[in-house]
């Protein structure tokens, strides 16, 4: 068994998201041969400043030894923790690896994450015993449909059967930046066929513009990206989806933004001066740089993905704004 396994209902408990101010048991199994005299559990916040919680002994088994505390996160947002240890060779952590596992360490690194929501949040009742369908909307279908205002620096692709770029170019970098054209138009032209399947909700992948055929870089969220279509051809979709008994829900990427956005704009395409240009921009606040303008952190450190100070602020009206609309239209 491992150290820790925070997928493992043995270690962490409940398993999964859970509401605000709902205890949450950790722990950890260490051998016994580290002669352990203390453990913490480490707790990082919005604000970026770490918290160490004492954790009890909580008895033997066999050559192991149980260490464990409760946590309550006080409101709906994301946390990250991770665990230091005292052994008789000194101070261990114990950090995460990409499968919710345990490596020791000898510093602070990757922790794993928390999150909460608010109590009063419920499951809408459409969704239990549904058939949910999700859409890729760039290779999903397209509908010929012409369209304006697409960035002329997009790599667009004409056989719909073709092998994408997958591969780094030249200079080792995945650009991501092929298109196929699938459209919003081309997903409502499906609809009958998606109702034959049984499918009761649709889930988009972002459609907010981007520059990245995956469109999980978002330049604005205040526009659908304009090769999908227009808000018009939104609205279309989702009313025809609606009669025909499926329910419509978008994906909305809160937690970072592209660097070739109007609120980073590394690349310098927007008009507004972006938090990459100048430690003044309205958007300098939002980003987390070590150092401006080249050292700032990535979503799982990507440069492409700079990452919200604190996305739980910034964005969350903007997904409570836009969950409304789609759960009422």
């Amino acid at each position: 068994m491992p150290l820790f396994n925070s997928r493992d209902i043995r270690h962490r408990a409940p398993f999964g998201a859970v509401a605000e101010r709902t205890p949450v048991l950790f722990r950890l199994r260490l051998p016994r041969e580290w002669r352990c005299s203390a453990a913490w559990l480490l707790r990082c916040e919005d604000n970026g400043l770490t918290e160490w919680d004492g954790m009890f002994w909580a008895g033997v088994d066999g050559s192991d030894e149980w260490w464990e505390c409760h946590y309550a996160p006080p409101t709906a947002g994301l946390y990250w923790y991770g665990f230091a240890v005292d052994t008789a060779d000194g101070r261990r952590y114990l950090t995460c690896r990409p499968d919710g596992t345990a490596v020791v360490a000898e510093r602070e690194g990757a922790m794993w994450q928390l999150t909460c929501y608010e109590a009063a949040f419920a499951t809408p009742d459409w969704l239990a015993g549904g058939i949910m369908y999700q859409v890729f909307p760039d290779r999903f279908a397209r509908s010929e449909q012409p369209k304006s205002g697409v960035p002329t620096d997009r790599v667009m692709r004409e056989s719909w059967g073709e092998q994408p770029h997958w591969r780094p170019d030249a200079t080792g970098v995945v650009r991501n930046n092929d298109f196929f054209g699938g459209d919003l138009n081309g997903i409502r032209q499906k609809l009958p066929y998606l109702k034959r399947l049984g499918v009761t909700c649709l889930y988009l992948n972002p459609i907010f513009e981007s520059h990245s055929n995956h469109r999980y870089d978002t330049a604005d969220y205040s526009r659908i990206d304009p090769l999908l279509g227009t808000e018009e051809d939104l609205r279309r979709l989702a009313a025809e989806a609606k009669a025909l008994g499926i329910r419509l829900m978008l994906d909305g990427v809160f937690s970072h933004t592209g660097a070739d956005s109007l609120y980073f704009n590394r690349n310098g395409r927007y008009s507004t001066v972006g938090a990459y240009q100048s430690p003044n921009s309205p958007y300098a606040s939002w980003f987390h740089f070590n150092r401006w303008p080249e050292d700032y952190e990535g979503w799982w450190g990507f440069p492409r993905c700079p990452r919200w100070r604190s996305w739980t602020r910034l964005f969350c009206p903007i997904s409570r704004a836009k969950t409304a609309f789609w759960r009422n239209g």
